[in-house]
């Protein structure tokens, strides 16, 4: 039932108790109350049924109640002021034109009537016909009002809800002690983990396509591998309680609707059950941190992600398009010049426009190549340099290694677009003939190496355009980035970046 039909049952049966109500209580007969009762009755299950239009169904509810009111009168007046109700419900529920057709059913009905009946001018009917009429129009008007408000609220709505949560959001980052960053709060459960039980190593684990990604570990000598404890990670997940196996236990970040993160502590001694319930006191707070910073990342990569896709729909259908069409009217220019100097001018000026139309083809990949749920960040890094072999002279050799687990999203997304750099400077600049790509992930860890055999870069520049923004990425995921040049007996260029 939508809000039209609420508020035409609610109306109605307002409207009839209180003129029963109101009979009643000054000893009128009640008799044309019961049939406008009846009327009210059919227009709601009409309106219900949805087999006839609203306006139609209100202008006979109301045409209904014009005919009752003046076949009745003097006797059974009462009937009178349900009138203005169907006129009411047609303003919110079918707005002015609504509103125009019951009052021209009621008007047509009681002045038929009146002369049919009552044959002669009757101060009392006119008075009731008028009163009655026009609160009709008042509140039918009052109707159209809210009608419009509601259908304002409805399609702004969201907006305006947004517009509020992200005013809210920004005012309220910059007063967060802990900010909104997962791996610095995930380091602070951690810390609150360590103060409660005696842990070697400790990682706390997102859940994502089925599968548990580390999120941070926890500083220390010792391997902690954490593939072995799927089965211990998925019962703490599903149980949402804490569940021990060995030296190793594991403990549910969860609110009061969702689950969020599982930490994994090696114990150097296993804690007891009163231990246990007061590191998950203290795993509360971080737990609703974690979850805000987790809503808001995603958010911002969706954000970031739908822009540029945007991004690469402007380039390919407007500058793309324009610069080819470019092309076009030098190849027409072509064939009109005899003179041979101008003829290298022409053909080098067709050489260079199809080199930016490359370019721009390439930029628009770029954009468009993103990680998602079926491939991950090896198969993404390993199918733009196939690209990018592809539509170069480079020949592009590709190794992967890459783990079942994933690396959190946005640390795959920073790697991709890295590497992504990478290789392009190696296309444009390096004048090689081989690119090497090697790519292995093992979460947390991930090493990307992009080595080529071209000129090489010599001393690389500090204001250096691809370098910085490869390091400002690499600073974003706790990342590092390392370039060497030359790489190969005396020339090329190595860029490597590692995380974890």
């Amino acid at each position: 039932m939508n809000d039209a039909l609420r508020f035409g049952v609610a109306a109605r049966v307002f409207a009839l108790v209180a003129i029963t109500s109101t009979a009643l209580a000054g000893d009128v007969d009640t008799t044309g109350v019961g049939f406008v009762a009846a009327i009210a009755a059919m227009a709601q299950v009409a309106s219900f049924t949805r087999r006839l239009s609203p306006e139609f169904v209100l202008a006979l509810e109301a045409g209904g109640t014009a005919a009752v009111a003046i076949t009745s009168f003097p006797t059974h007046e009462a009937a009178f002021p349900y009138l203005a109700t169907p006129i009411l419900i047609a303003g919110i529920a079918g707005g002015l034109r609504a509103v125009a057709a019951g009052l021209v059913a009621e008007g047509a009905v009681l002045g038929l009537g009146w002369w049919w009946l009552v044959s002669h001018y009757d101060g009392d009917l006119a008075g009731d016909v008028v009163t009655w009429l026009t609160t009709g129009l008042g509140l039918g008007l009052i109707g159209v009002v809210s009608r419009h408000n509601v259908l304002r609220s409805g399609s702004e709505g969201s907006y305006r809800s947004a517009l509020d949560l992200i005013k809210q959001l920004h005012a309220l980052s910059g007063k967060l002690t802990s900010g909104l960053d997962p791996v610095d709060i995930a380091d602070q459960a951690l810390t609150e983990v360590a103060e409660e039980i005696m842990v070697r190593q400790s990682a706390v684990l997102l859940r994502q396509n089925g599968e548990f990604t580390p999120l941070r570990y926890s500083h220390g000598p010792l391997h902690f591998p954490v593939h072995d404890a799927d089965s211990m990670l998925h019962r703490c997940w599903q149980r949402n309680e804490p569940v021990v196996g060995g030296s190793r236990v594991a403990l549910p970040m969860a609110t009061d609707n969702e689950r969020v993160a599982v930490v994994l502590a090696d114990c150097a001694s296993l804690p007891d059950g009163k231990a246990l319930a007061r590191t998950m006191a203290r795993l509360a707070p971080a737990t609703v941190r974690l979850n805000a910073a987790l809503l808001f990342n995603s958010v911002r990569e969706s954000a970031t992600s739908e822009e540029r896709r945007r991004l690469a729909r402007e380039v390919h259908d407007g500058v793309a398009q324009d610069v080819a069409s470019l092309g076009y009217l030098v190849d027409n220019l072509s064939a009109t010049v005899t003179d041979p100097v101008q003829q290298d001018a022409v053909a080098g000026l067709r050489r260079e426009v199809t080199r930016v139309v490359a370019e721009l083809r390439n930029s628009v990949f770029d954009l468009r190549n993103e990680t998602d749920t079926t491939q991950g960040l090896g198969q993404s890094i390993a199918s733009f340099a196939r690209h990018i072999g592809s539509h170069s002279p480079l020949r592009v050799h590709v190794s992967l290694d890459e783990s079942t687990i994933r690396l959190r999203p946005r640390v795959e997304a920073e790697l991709l677009r890295i590497a992504q750099e990478a290789i392009n400077n190696a296309r444009r600049h390096s004048e090689g003939e081989n690119l090497w790509v090697e790519c292995v992930v093992q979460p947390p860890h991930a090493v990307i190496e992009v080595v080529d055999d071209g000129v090489g870069l010599g001393t690389p520049r500090q204001d250096s355009h691809g370098l910085r923004i490869m390091r400002e990425r690499a600073d974003r995921i706790d990342a590092e980035v390392s370039v060497e040049s030359p790489a190969i007996d005396g020339r090329g260029t190595r860029i490597v970046v590692r995380v974890g």
